[in-house]
């Protein structure tokens, strides 16, 4: 998998059909196919305060609705298998097939277990590249951007951002939450309103070259 190459045209110069699928469709065929992949939030409503965890997510097309995530390129939404922290086949990170720069987005609903009023909670989201652990504190140390969401309720959050970044081909991106105000953050809880699952995802899409 790669970027078609994109070609001259000489003066006067004879094309045939090898040529022109080179040149037309295959670039055709890539701009209108580029990388780009989505992953539904699974719900967590055990992740610890004060510190990082890892945001997990449905492998594509096992959220319950088909067509809510997809990947263009096989390979960018890999899974692992009865991963032990949520007991079942599980996405955690997206992983770019190309060079290029690509727009990530995380929006997402989270609660917490202790009620503040007045907009107090301390909770952060980071935005990882190529992380050296399987760790939530990896993802914030390889943080290449950080959001908090809007406090919507006295225990709960939800919002989202995005951001554009330039990755190498294999780089992999992960997300991570931390709460400085609640013992306990959930994520995606769709048993607290099916919202939260549906709201909670992240995307990402191959926007340009470097």
């Amino acid at each position: 998998m790669s970027i078609p190459s994109i070609e001259t045209w000489g003066e006067r110069e004879l094309e045939d059909a090898a040529r022109l699928n080179r040149r037309i469709s295959d670039v055709h065929g890539f701009l209108q196919r580029p990388p780009a992949a989505r992953m539904v939030g699974m719900a967590r409503k055990d992740m610890a305060g004060k510190a990082f965890s890892v945001l997990p997510f449905y492998p594509v097309n096992t959220e319950g609705v088909s067509g809510t995530s997809y990947q263009s390129w096989p390979g960018m939404v890999p899974v692992t298998t009865k991963d032990k922290t949520m007991g079942r086949d599980t996405a955690w990170q997206f992983i770019a097939p190309i060079d290029g720069r690509y727009r990530i987005t995380l929006n997402g609903a989270w609660n917490t277990s202790t009620s503040l009023a007045d907009n107090r909670h301390a909770l952060w989201v980071g935005i990882g590249v190529n992380m050296d652990k399987g760790t939530g504190e990896s993802v914030a140390a390889a943080a290449v951007d950080a959001f908090s969401p809007s406090q919507s309720t006295s225990y709960t959050l939800n919002g989202g951002h995005t951001t554009i970044q330039q990755l190498q081909a294999g780089s992999k991106v992960q997300f991570a939450v931390n709460c400085l105000s609640s013992p306990l953050v959930g994520w995606a809880r769709d048993d607290v309103t099916a919202q939260y699952k549906w709201g909670s995802f992240a995307e990402i899409r191959w926007v340009g070259t470097l």
